[in-house]
């Protein structure tokens, strides 16, 4: 049996978050005309955070739906 599953079901729907953070760079490289350092660097450090909480989001509900499934899935079982 798989008792890692929790984990994989974790960053499987968490993983959305680096899509989030590819972007943010995407975003910053081609749209936005920051030229200071610390500009950069306080617009990098809040979209780590923005993509962290987003990853914990996403992670949280994905976890919650397995479970839920994988309950719904073996509650159904008959064990005579």
């Amino acid at each position: 049996e798989d008792y890692t599953w929790w984990w994989t079901s974790f960053f499987a729907s968490g993983s959305s978050a680096v899509y989030v953070f590819l972007y943010s760079i995407l975003y910053f490289s081609s749209r936005l005309q920051i030229d200071r350092v610390v500009s950069g660097s306080l617009y990098f450090g809040y979209m780590t955070i923005m993509s962290v909480l987003f990853m914990l989001l996403t992670g949280a509900i994905g976890s919650i739906s397995a479970f839920w499934f994988v309950r719904a899935i073996y509650g159904s079982i008959k064990v005579d």
